[in-house]
């Protein structure tokens, strides 16, 4: 079964636009979002499924580990385990040297 989350009122007066604010989904659920080129998905726990409008690659992204979206668009995020939480990020946090 699908559940699609709609977003809280603070994510949603900001139509197009990341913010730092946590999200949490349970197993299943889904959030789809337009986001800009640059935004960050970092995951805090859990597991996200990833998928992209124009995107022929799915994306699953653990726990510690951070998705930078390519190019602006509609982006589906999905929870695959019981709870997952996660930041949207304005922009990507820069790389430092020996990490990804």
């Amino acid at each position: 079964m699908d559940h699609t989350l709609e977003p809280s009122p603070f994510l949603a007066g900001r139509r197009g636009e990341a913010c730092d604010a946590i999200v949490r989904l349970a197993a299943n659920a889904t959030l789809a979002r337009a986001l800009r080129a640059g935004a960050c998905i970092a995951v805090q726990s859990g597991r996200l499924w990833v998928t992209q409008t124009g995107d022929a690659n799915d994306y699953f992204v653990d726990a510690g580990q951070r998705h930078v979206i390519v190019r602006s668009g509609r982006v589906v995020i999905e929870g695959c385990t019981p709870q997952a939480s996660f930041r949207l990020l304005r922009d990507a946090p820069p790389a430092r040297p020996g990490f990804p």
